[in-house]
Protein backbone atom coordinates (compact mmCIF):
# COMPACT_ATOMS: atom_id res chain seq x y z
CA UNK A 1 0.00 0.00 0.00
CA UNK A 2 1.70 3.14 -0.95
CA UNK A 3 1.14 6.32 1.21
CA UNK A 4 1.15 9.54 -0.66
CA UNK A 5 1.29 13.49 1.31
CA UNK A 6 -0.53 16.17 -0.62
CA UNK A 7 1.57 19.02 -1.50
CA UNK A 8 -0.62 21.14 1.14
CA UNK A 9 0.39 19.05 3.76
CA UNK A 10 4.27 19.17 2.78
CA UNK A 11 3.82 22.78 2.55
CA UNK A 12 2.57 23.09 6.33
CA UNK A 13 5.59 21.11 7.54
CA UNK A 14 8.36 22.64 5.88
CA UNK A 15 7.12 25.94 6.35
CA UNK A 16 8.31 26.37 9.97
CA UNK A 17 11.17 24.39 9.31
CA UNK A 18 12.52 26.78 7.03
CA UNK A 19 11.73 29.78 9.63
CA UNK A 20 13.82 27.19 12.29
CA UNK A 21 16.26 26.71 10.07
CA UNK A 22 16.95 30.44 9.49
CA UNK A 23 16.54 31.40 12.91
CA UNK A 24 18.94 28.65 13.89
CA UNK A 25 21.79 30.27 11.11
CA UNK A 26 20.57 33.53 12.30
CA UNK A 27 21.43 32.24 15.73
CA UNK A 28 24.72 30.99 15.01
CA UNK A 29 25.98 34.18 13.00
CA UNK A 30 25.50 36.22 16.11
CA UNK A 31 26.87 33.78 18.74
CA UNK A 32 30.20 33.56 16.02
CA UNK A 33 30.06 37.06 16.03
CA UNK A 34 30.31 37.35 19.59
CA UNK A 35 32.94 35.11 19.96
CA UNK A 36 35.26 37.01 17.28
CA UNK A 37 34.92 40.01 19.48
CA UNK A 38 35.24 38.62 22.55
CA UNK A 39 38.71 37.05 21.18
CA UNK A 40 39.49 40.37 19.61
CA UNK A 41 38.81 41.94 22.81
CA UNK A 42 40.98 39.05 24.66
CA UNK A 43 43.66 39.77 22.35
CA UNK A 44 43.85 43.48 23.00
CA UNK A 45 42.99 43.05 26.39
CA UNK A 46 46.28 41.15 27.04
CA UNK A 47 48.43 43.22 25.33
CA UNK A 48 46.95 46.23 27.46
CA UNK A 49 47.75 44.03 30.01
CA UNK A 50 51.11 43.33 29.18
CA UNK A 51 52.42 46.97 28.27
CA UNK A 52 50.54 48.51 30.65
CA UNK A 53 50.43 46.93 33.76
CA UNK A 54 52.95 44.31 33.89
CA UNK A 55 56.13 43.82 31.59
CA UNK A 56 55.75 47.41 30.67
CA UNK A 57 56.19 49.04 33.80
CA UNK A 58 59.08 46.30 34.76
CA UNK A 59 61.43 47.54 31.71
CA UNK A 60 60.61 51.62 32.91
CA UNK A 61 61.51 50.17 36.58
CA UNK A 62 64.67 48.42 35.74
CA UNK A 63 66.04 51.21 32.81
CA UNK A 64 65.53 53.86 36.35
CA UNK A 65 67.23 51.17 38.22
CA UNK A 66 70.49 51.46 36.00
CA UNK A 67 70.25 54.91 36.26
CA UNK A 68 70.02 55.02 39.75
CA UNK A 69 72.75 52.96 40.28
CA UNK A 70 75.07 54.94 38.11
CA UNK A 71 74.08 57.70 40.27
CA UNK A 72 75.04 55.72 43.76
CA UNK A 73 78.62 55.21 42.15
CA UNK A 74 78.85 58.86 41.18
CA UNK A 75 78.02 60.07 44.23
CA UNK A 76 80.60 57.55 45.53
CA UNK A 77 83.51 58.66 43.66
CA UNK A 78 81.84 62.78 44.80
CA UNK A 79 82.36 62.01 47.95
CA UNK A 80 86.16 60.66 47.74
CA UNK A 81 87.01 63.57 45.60
CA UNK A 82 85.80 66.35 47.66
CA UNK A 83 88.36 67.30 50.55
CA UNK A 84 87.84 67.63 54.04
CA UNK A 85 87.20 71.52 52.73
CA UNK A 86 83.80 69.74 51.90
CA UNK A 87 82.30 68.43 54.49
CA UNK A 88 78.51 69.52 54.03
CA UNK A 89 78.67 68.75 50.39
CA UNK A 90 79.67 65.77 51.49
CA UNK A 91 77.62 64.97 53.67
CA UNK A 92 74.89 66.58 51.53
CA UNK A 93 76.24 63.62 49.01
CA UNK A 94 76.23 60.56 51.80
CA UNK A 95 72.23 61.61 52.44
CA UNK A 96 71.57 61.09 48.39
CA UNK A 97 73.53 57.99 48.47
CA UNK A 98 71.01 56.57 51.21
CA UNK A 99 67.79 58.00 49.18
CA UNK A 100 69.00 56.46 45.96
CA UNK A 101 69.91 53.15 47.96
CA UNK A 102 66.47 53.16 49.01
CA UNK A 103 64.80 54.00 45.65
CA UNK A 104 67.13 50.79 44.11
CA UNK A 105 65.67 48.55 46.87
CA UNK A 106 61.73 49.44 46.13
CA UNK A 107 62.73 49.09 41.96
CA UNK A 108 63.91 45.60 42.67
CA UNK A 109 61.76 44.99 44.65
CA UNK A 110 59.05 45.91 42.24
CA UNK A 111 61.28 43.91 39.33
CA UNK A 112 61.31 40.72 41.62
CA UNK A 113 57.45 40.74 42.12
CA UNK A 114 56.87 41.11 38.27
CA UNK A 115 59.67 38.25 37.57
CA UNK A 116 57.66 35.94 39.35
CA UNK A 117 57.09 33.99 37.03
CA UNK A 118 60.28 34.06 35.08
CA UNK A 119 63.07 31.94 36.80
CA UNK A 120 65.63 33.76 34.28
CA UNK A 121 64.98 37.65 35.46
CA UNK A 122 63.92 36.21 39.01
CA UNK A 123 67.54 34.90 38.95
CA UNK A 124 68.88 38.57 37.94
CA UNK A 125 67.18 40.31 40.47
CA UNK A 126 68.55 38.11 43.20
CA UNK A 127 71.82 38.69 41.79
CA UNK A 128 71.60 42.20 41.28
CA UNK A 129 70.56 42.38 45.03
CA UNK A 130 73.84 39.81 45.93
CA UNK A 131 76.07 42.67 43.81
CA UNK A 132 74.68 45.53 45.65
CA UNK A 133 75.57 44.26 48.95
CA UNK A 134 79.28 43.99 48.01
CA UNK A 135 79.63 47.01 45.73
CA UNK A 136 78.33 48.72 49.43
CA UNK A 137 80.96 47.21 51.14
CA UNK A 138 83.42 48.05 48.83
CA UNK A 139 82.49 51.38 48.70
CA UNK A 140 82.15 52.11 52.34
CA UNK A 141 86.15 50.74 52.56
CA UNK A 142 86.92 53.39 50.41
CA UNK A 143 85.02 55.61 52.24
CA UNK A 144 86.63 54.63 55.59
CA UNK A 145 90.30 55.05 54.26
CA UNK A 146 88.80 58.61 52.82
CA UNK A 147 87.43 59.60 56.13
CA UNK A 148 90.94 58.58 57.76
CA UNK A 149 93.25 60.37 55.15
CA UNK A 150 91.99 63.39 55.92
CA UNK A 151 92.98 64.68 52.22
CA UNK A 152 91.86 67.84 50.50
CA UNK A 153 90.39 68.14 47.46
CA UNK A 154 92.29 66.97 44.92
CA UNK A 155 94.65 64.85 46.69
CA UNK A 156 93.61 61.63 47.32
CA UNK A 157 95.99 58.91 48.30
CA UNK A 158 96.64 56.02 46.22
CA UNK A 159 95.31 53.76 48.78
CA UNK A 160 91.47 55.11 48.58
CA UNK A 161 91.66 55.55 44.65
CA UNK A 162 92.46 51.62 44.38
CA UNK A 163 89.95 50.72 46.68
CA UNK A 164 87.39 52.81 44.66
CA UNK A 165 88.33 50.90 41.42
CA UNK A 166 87.52 47.99 43.25
CA UNK A 167 84.19 49.53 44.28
CA UNK A 168 83.47 50.82 40.22
CA UNK A 169 84.46 47.89 38.48
CA UNK A 170 82.18 45.85 40.02
CA UNK A 171 79.58 48.19 39.56
CA UNK A 172 80.06 49.00 35.75
CA UNK A 173 81.27 45.34 34.55
CA UNK A 174 79.32 43.22 36.72
CA UNK A 175 76.08 44.85 38.43
CA UNK A 176 75.03 47.81 35.48
CA UNK A 177 75.35 45.26 32.41
CA UNK A 178 73.01 42.78 34.53
CA UNK A 179 70.51 46.03 35.15
CA UNK A 180 71.00 46.38 31.64
CA UNK A 181 70.06 42.89 30.69
CA UNK A 182 67.03 42.74 33.02
CA UNK A 183 66.01 45.59 30.70
CA UNK A 184 66.18 43.86 27.59
CA UNK A 185 64.32 41.06 28.86
CA UNK A 186 61.26 42.27 29.74
CA UNK A 187 61.41 45.09 26.79
CA UNK A 188 61.35 41.44 24.46
CA UNK A 189 58.52 40.13 26.26
CA UNK A 190 56.75 43.63 25.52
CA UNK A 191 57.61 43.51 21.65
CA UNK A 192 56.28 39.99 21.31
CA UNK A 193 52.80 40.72 23.21
CA UNK A 194 52.53 43.60 21.24
CA UNK A 195 53.58 41.71 17.78
CA UNK A 196 51.25 38.71 18.49
CA UNK A 197 48.25 41.11 19.70
CA UNK A 198 48.65 43.14 16.30
CA UNK A 199 48.49 39.81 14.73
CA UNK A 200 45.79 38.18 16.77
CA UNK A 201 43.21 41.51 16.79
CA UNK A 202 43.75 41.90 12.73
CA UNK A 203 42.74 38.32 12.44
CA UNK A 204 39.44 38.78 15.04
CA UNK A 205 38.21 42.37 12.98
CA UNK A 206 38.17 40.12 9.86
CA UNK A 207 36.00 37.38 11.69
CA UNK A 208 33.72 40.19 13.08
CA UNK A 209 33.12 41.80 10.03
CA UNK A 210 32.68 38.20 8.59
CA UNK A 211 30.65 36.81 11.03
CA UNK A 212 28.81 40.29 11.38
CA UNK A 213 27.78 40.24 7.41
CA UNK A 214 26.60 36.81 7.82
CA UNK A 215 24.43 37.56 11.10
CA UNK A 216 22.56 40.07 9.15
CA UNK A 217 22.04 38.51 5.98
CA UNK A 218 20.31 35.24 8.13
CA UNK A 219 18.46 38.13 9.63
CA UNK A 220 17.39 39.88 6.54
CA UNK A 221 16.79 36.39 4.59
CA UNK A 222 14.72 35.47 7.69
CA UNK A 223 12.63 38.91 7.91
CA UNK A 224 12.00 38.25 3.73
CA UNK A 225 11.09 35.08 4.01
CA UNK A 226 8.11 35.53 7.00
CA UNK A 227 7.21 38.54 4.60
CA UNK A 228 6.85 36.91 1.46
CA UNK A 229 5.27 33.88 3.33
CA UNK A 230 2.72 35.30 5.71
CA UNK A 231 2.44 38.46 4.36
CA UNK A 232 3.33 41.02 6.78
CA UNK A 233 5.54 44.15 6.14
CA UNK A 234 7.81 43.54 9.09
CA UNK A 235 8.09 41.81 12.28
CA UNK A 236 9.04 43.76 15.09
CA UNK A 237 11.00 42.07 17.02
CA UNK A 238 12.78 41.35 14.57
CA UNK A 239 13.59 44.25 13.25
CA UNK A 240 14.94 45.35 16.69
CA UNK A 241 17.07 42.39 16.32
CA UNK A 242 18.75 43.22 13.17
CA UNK A 243 19.32 46.94 14.58
CA UNK A 244 20.99 45.37 17.55
CA UNK A 245 23.31 43.24 15.76
CA UNK A 246 24.29 46.10 13.06
CA UNK A 247 25.37 48.00 16.35
CA UNK A 248 26.76 44.81 17.91
CA UNK A 249 29.04 44.54 14.54
CA UNK A 250 29.60 48.53 14.38
CA UNK A 251 30.17 49.22 18.33
CA UNK A 252 32.50 45.71 18.12
CA UNK A 253 34.26 46.89 15.69
CA UNK A 254 34.89 50.45 16.38
CA UNK A 255 35.81 49.45 20.20
CA UNK A 256 38.29 46.47 18.80
CA UNK A 257 40.03 49.41 16.90
CA UNK A 258 40.08 52.10 19.99
CA UNK A 259 41.93 49.47 21.71
CA UNK A 260 44.46 48.41 19.06
CA UNK A 261 45.16 52.18 18.43
CA UNK A 262 45.20 52.41 22.28
CA UNK A 263 47.90 49.85 21.91
CA UNK A 264 49.66 51.29 19.50
CA UNK A 265 49.95 54.91 20.97
CA UNK A 266 50.87 53.02 24.05
CA UNK A 267 53.82 50.91 22.84
CA UNK A 268 55.01 52.99 19.86
CA UNK A 269 54.99 57.14 21.31
CA UNK A 270 54.67 56.29 24.64
CA UNK A 271 56.41 53.61 26.19
CA UNK A 272 59.22 53.18 23.27
CA UNK A 273 59.69 57.07 23.58
CA UNK A 274 60.07 56.82 27.51
CA UNK A 275 62.14 53.71 27.04
CA UNK A 276 64.62 55.73 25.14
CA UNK A 277 64.50 58.92 26.94
CA UNK A 278 64.76 56.95 29.77
CA UNK A 279 67.82 55.06 28.78
CA UNK A 280 69.48 58.40 27.49
CA UNK A 281 68.77 59.92 31.17
CA UNK A 282 70.54 56.88 32.86
CA UNK A 283 73.39 57.00 30.36
CA UNK A 284 73.86 60.78 30.76
CA UNK A 285 74.14 59.90 34.53
CA UNK A 286 76.62 57.71 34.31
CA UNK A 287 78.75 60.23 32.15
CA UNK A 288 78.51 63.04 34.57
CA UNK A 289 80.19 60.09 36.97
CA UNK A 290 82.53 59.75 34.19
CA UNK A 291 83.35 63.30 35.00
CA UNK A 292 84.29 62.73 38.61
CA UNK A 293 86.27 59.62 38.02
CA UNK A 294 88.01 61.45 35.89
CA UNK A 295 89.29 63.90 38.04
CA UNK A 296 89.50 61.35 41.13
CA UNK A 297 91.22 58.75 39.55
CA UNK A 298 94.61 59.92 37.91
CA UNK A 299 95.54 56.12 36.67
CA UNK A 300 92.30 55.73 34.56
CA UNK A 301 91.88 59.28 33.25
CA UNK A 302 92.54 58.06 29.71
CA UNK A 303 89.55 55.05 30.29
CA UNK A 304 87.02 57.69 31.26
CA UNK A 305 88.11 59.82 28.49
CA UNK A 306 86.85 57.52 26.31
CA UNK A 307 84.39 56.38 27.81
CA UNK A 308 82.91 59.48 28.36
CA UNK A 309 83.07 60.21 24.32
CA UNK A 310 81.39 56.26 24.05
CA UNK A 311 78.63 57.24 25.99
CA UNK A 312 78.25 61.08 24.31
CA UNK A 313 78.26 59.07 21.02
CA UNK A 314 75.35 56.63 22.07
CA UNK A 315 73.58 60.01 23.40
CA UNK A 316 74.15 62.15 20.33
CA UNK A 317 75.80 60.56 17.44
CA UNK A 318 78.05 62.78 15.07
CA UNK A 319 81.31 62.06 13.00
CA UNK A 320 84.11 62.72 15.50
CA UNK A 321 87.88 60.80 16.36
CA UNK A 322 88.36 62.25 19.83
CA UNK A 323 85.96 63.76 22.71
CA UNK A 324 87.74 67.31 21.65
CA UNK A 325 86.98 66.82 18.11
CA UNK A 326 82.84 65.67 19.24
CA UNK A 327 82.93 68.64 21.41
CA UNK A 328 83.88 71.04 18.61
CA UNK A 329 81.88 69.44 15.95
CA UNK A 330 78.41 68.89 17.70
CA UNK A 331 75.95 69.99 16.11
CA UNK A 332 71.69 70.13 16.16
CA UNK A 333 71.41 67.12 13.32
CA UNK A 334 73.00 64.70 15.59
CA UNK A 335 71.44 61.10 15.70
CA UNK A 336 71.76 58.57 18.48
CA UNK A 337 68.82 57.95 21.13
CA UNK A 338 68.07 61.87 21.65
CA UNK A 339 67.77 62.09 17.75
CA UNK A 340 64.08 60.90 18.11
CA UNK A 341 63.32 64.07 19.45
CA UNK A 342 62.35 66.57 17.09
CA UNK A 343 60.44 70.15 16.86
CA UNK A 344 61.73 72.60 19.43
CA UNK A 345 61.83 70.12 21.99
CA UNK A 346 64.74 68.67 19.46
CA UNK A 347 66.00 72.69 19.39
CA UNK A 348 65.81 73.19 23.45
CA UNK A 349 67.43 69.21 24.18
CA UNK A 350 70.19 69.98 21.70
CA UNK A 351 71.13 73.69 23.70
CA UNK A 352 71.21 72.43 27.05
CA UNK A 353 73.62 69.40 26.13
CA UNK A 354 75.63 71.45 23.96
CA UNK A 355 76.49 73.65 27.11
CA UNK A 356 76.90 70.45 29.17
CA UNK A 357 79.59 69.30 26.53
CA UNK A 358 81.49 72.71 26.04
CA UNK A 359 81.48 72.59 30.05
CA UNK A 360 83.27 69.74 30.15
CA UNK A 361 85.62 70.78 27.61
CA UNK A 362 86.55 73.78 29.66
CA UNK A 363 87.26 71.60 32.67
CA UNK A 364 89.59 69.22 30.77
CA UNK A 365 92.18 72.26 30.14
CA UNK A 366 92.23 73.08 34.15
CA UNK A 367 94.58 72.40 36.26
CA UNK A 368 93.75 69.96 39.08
CA UNK A 369 92.19 71.97 42.13
CA UNK A 370 90.53 74.41 39.70
CA UNK A 371 88.68 71.59 38.04
CA UNK A 372 87.28 70.52 40.50
CA UNK A 373 86.02 73.78 41.87
CA UNK A 374 84.55 74.25 38.14
CA UNK A 375 82.86 71.01 38.23
CA UNK A 376 81.70 71.52 41.29
CA UNK A 377 79.96 74.66 40.36
CA UNK A 378 79.35 75.50 36.49
CA UNK A 379 79.27 72.46 34.94
CA UNK A 380 77.31 70.83 37.56
CA UNK A 381 74.68 73.28 37.09
CA UNK A 382 74.84 72.43 33.24
CA UNK A 383 74.35 68.91 33.61
CA UNK A 384 71.50 69.63 35.91
CA UNK A 385 69.88 72.26 33.40
CA UNK A 386 70.36 69.11 30.57
CA UNK A 387 68.86 66.60 33.46
CA UNK A 388 65.91 68.70 34.21
CA UNK A 389 65.14 68.83 30.03
CA UNK A 390 64.93 65.14 29.92
CA UNK A 391 63.38 64.39 33.03
CA UNK A 392 60.61 66.72 31.26
CA UNK A 393 60.07 65.04 28.25
CA UNK A 394 59.89 61.23 29.99
CA UNK A 395 57.55 62.56 32.42
CA UNK A 396 55.10 64.15 29.09
CA UNK A 397 56.06 60.99 27.39
CA UNK A 398 54.93 59.13 30.34
CA UNK A 399 51.56 60.70 30.86
CA UNK A 400 50.66 60.28 26.94
CA UNK A 401 51.27 56.42 27.48
CA UNK A 402 49.10 56.03 30.89
CA UNK A 403 46.30 57.89 28.83
CA UNK A 404 46.31 55.56 26.27
CA UNK A 405 46.62 52.65 28.26
CA UNK A 406 43.69 54.04 30.49
CA UNK A 407 41.60 54.77 26.88
CA UNK A 408 42.05 51.37 25.86
CA UNK A 409 40.82 50.03 29.39
CA UNK A 410 37.94 52.46 28.92
CA UNK A 411 37.44 50.71 25.55
CA UNK A 412 37.69 47.21 26.67
CA UNK A 413 35.59 47.44 29.44
CA UNK A 414 33.14 49.49 27.41
CA UNK A 415 33.04 46.49 25.04
CA UNK A 416 32.89 43.46 27.83
CA UNK A 417 29.51 45.75 28.99
CA UNK A 418 27.80 46.44 26.07
CA UNK A 419 28.11 43.86 23.21
CA UNK A 420 27.06 40.70 24.77
CA UNK A 421 24.48 42.36 26.46
CA UNK A 422 23.40 43.89 22.58
CA UNK A 423 23.88 40.58 21.37
CA UNK A 424 22.08 38.12 23.70
CA UNK A 425 18.57 41.02 23.44
CA UNK A 426 18.77 40.44 20.03
CA UNK A 427 19.01 36.23 19.97
CA UNK A 428 15.79 36.88 22.77
CA UNK A 429 14.15 38.67 19.98
CA UNK A 430 14.95 36.43 17.33
CA UNK A 431 12.92 33.81 19.46
CA UNK A 432 9.94 36.51 20.12
CA UNK A 433 9.97 36.75 16.67
CA UNK A 434 9.55 33.77 15.07
CA UNK A 435 7.39 32.47 18.08
CA UNK A 436 3.88 33.55 16.64
CA UNK A 437 4.89 32.53 13.47
CA UNK A 438 5.24 28.56 14.39
CA UNK A 439 2.23 28.68 16.74
CA UNK A 440 0.32 28.89 14.04
CA UNK A 441 1.55 25.60 12.99
CA UNK A 442 0.47 23.55 15.96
Amino acid sequence: MTVTVSPRAWRKESVPGRVRTLAGLSLLTLVLLLAAILAGAVSTGSGLQTIGHDAGPQVLATTGLYRQMSEIDALVAETLLLGREYGPQQQADLSSYDQRRLEISENLLKAYRLALDNPAERRTVESLIEGLGRYERLAAQARLLDVQSKHTAGHMPDNVVEAYQKATDLMHRELLPQAYNLTLEAGTIVRRAHAAERSATSLARSAVVVTGVLALACLLGLQAYLNRRFRRVFAPALVVATVLTAAGLVIGTVLLNRQDQALEEAKRRGFDSVLTLTRARAISKSMYGDQSRYLLDRFRRDTYEHTFLDKSQTIAAIEATSLPDYQSKLHVNFQGLLGGVTGQDRERLFSVYQRFQQADARMRTMPAEAAIKFWDGELTQTYERYDKMLEELIRRRESGFERAIDGGDVALETLWRSVPAGLAAGALLILAGIWPRLREYR
